[in-house]
């Protein structure tokens, strides 16, 4: 059964519940796919649009969206017996700050933006640092370009003409305002302060070649985290929109085995039939188990 209310998408598969939380100035069209695939999997999801944080809303602080987030996971713990947690890009940075003060039985995190210092990033990025002193920042905004965090050509196409009808598509809004990455940047010292509390099974997944925010994001999560379960895997043929890109496959069979295993291992039973990896290539790329 798939519901959606208030531009929320909850799809019932049984006692255990994925949130996904999109990124920053997108909507749920960013993890339907992750979200079809998990819930096909066997895995009840659920993606709520966050006021102030989504597309189509004025920007709120960054305590706002946490405090929306973590009270989403808190009413899915009162209906569902686990709930792990899924984030893209800001949305994992978000997701990072409700693992910091929530319980979760899992978490994955896609391409998470703790700085934008990746290859395509303009040389005068250092900038973004003063941007909580600009005035009138509400009336400003960044318009995204290519490559749209695509590697893919085809997949660059469309969002191209999607962003031209619709000024939103599967990598997120066609501009982000001033005042959202402002928040964002917070939201990112927030969570770079309390990154030690973060205890639950983490996965990470991370473009080698990420155009916006580098690897290195990733790997100084990796090693920061206090989690005892932990695993990053490297992606070598996409860029920054790593769910939609020429690995989306891998993505999404690698975020429901890890879930799976992590909830198996936490059950009294296992819940689940456990998936393989799937290559011996990708087990190379796995650093850190756990």
């Amino acid at each position: 059964m798939i519901q959606t209310s208030d531009q929320n998408l909850h799809k019932q598969a049984g006692e255990h519940v994925v949130m996904l939380i999109h990124g920053m100035g997108a909507n749920i069209l960013e993890v339907d796919r992750l979200a079809q695939h998990l819930h096909g999997a066997g895995l009840s999801v659920f993606a709520p649009n966050i006021r102030g944080f989504c597309h189509g809303t004025p920007a709120s602080g960054w305590e706002n969206w946490l405090e929306q987030a973590a009270t989403h996971v808190r009413r899915l713990k009162q209906d569902y017996a686990t709930v792990s947690l899924a984030g893209v890009s800001m949305g994992a940075t978000l997701a990072l700050a409700v693992a910091e003060e929530e319980e979760l039985d899992s978490l994955v995190l896609l391409a998470t933006a703790l700085a934008y210092d990746g290859w395509a990033m303009p040389w005068y990025r250092f900038l973004l640092k003063m941007l909580p002193i600009v005035p009138f920042k509400e009336r400003y905004s960044y318009r995204e370009r290519e490559p749209f965090g695509l590697k893919n050509p085809e997949m660059r196409a469309m969002v191209r003409k999607a962003l031209l009808a619709d000024r939103v598509s599967e990598m997120g809004g066609d501009s982000i305002s001033l005042k959202h990455t402002t928040e964002g940047l917070r939201l990112i010292a927030h969570v770079r302060r309390h990154i030690a509390s973060v205890s639950a099974p983490t996965l990470l997944m991370h473009a080698i070649e990420d155009e916006t925010v580098s690897i290195g994001n990733a790997e100084w999560i990796h090693d920061n985290i206090a989690s005892a379960s932990k695993e990053l895997i490297y992606l070598g043929d996409c860029y920054h929109m790593i769910t939609i890109d020429n690995e989306r496959e891998t993505v999404m069979q690698e975020t429901e085995r890890f879930i799976k295993r992590s909830l198996n291992a936490s059950q009294p039973a296992p819940a689940f039939e456990q998936p393989p990896l799937l290559s011996r290539e990708l087990r190379r790329l796995l650093r850190g188990g756990g």
